[in-house]
């Protein structure tokens, strides 16, 4: 009992530091990156633009516990994402991030970050209506495990982009009877 008492409260403080106004100013500091972007930019590079545009707070800048390796300020900004995927309001595609028609327009017509926050996770909300019930509940792991899942499609697409970037462009000619010719012949 005790110990979950302990699990609650400290769940509690770390709800308490993301606002929803917070969350309105990451959300609204990606935005605002991204339409600078239009054909969208890579996760990474969003996330180490936002730093600047919103700089992280003190509870932001430190590490999780459980992972020391994982700051808070980047996993915060990919979660707090979600509702405006849901939405419609933002695409990831491959570690690319991209603003649609609705969520630039959701972005020029809702300039209070609360607000904005807010609206994304109504439509979040009604989107989540629609699906199916899970077998299992959800909680923090299951965003845990969506967002880390978003990581490493991201890194597996630099892998592969960054592979066939260094790559001779003849590799992609193949050798028949000692020859190299194209796959076309």
């Amino acid at each position: 009992m005790r110990r979950a008492k302990e699990h609650t409260s400290r769940k509690e403080e770390r709800i308490a530091e993301i606002t929803h106004k917070r969350r309105g100013e990451l959300l609204r500091g990606i935005f605002k990156i991204l339409k600078a972007h239009p054909d969208g930019l890579q996760a990474k590079d969003v996330l180490s633009k936002l730093e600047e545009v919103v700089p992280p707070t003190e509870f932001e800048k430190t590490n999780y516990p459980s992972n020391p390796n994982q700051r808070r300020f980047e996993k915060i900004a990919r979660f707090t994402t979600i509702p405006t995927v849901k939405a419609g309001w933002l695409v990831k595609e491959k570690g690319n991030w991209s603003l649609t028609e609705e969520g630039l327009k959701a972005f020029e017509s809702l300039t209070d970050p609360e607000n904005f926050a807010k609206e994304a996770f109504r439509l979040y909300k009604e989107w989540k209506q629609d699906q199916p019930v899970p077998d299992v509940p959800e909680g923090e792991e299951d965003a845990n495990a969506a967002t880390t899942l978003e990581e490493a499609e991201e890194s597996a697409w630099a892998s592969i982009e960054e592979h066939l970037l260094t790559m001779n462009p003849y590799t992609w000619l193949y050798q028949k009877n000692g020859e190299n010719t194209s796959k076309g012949d």
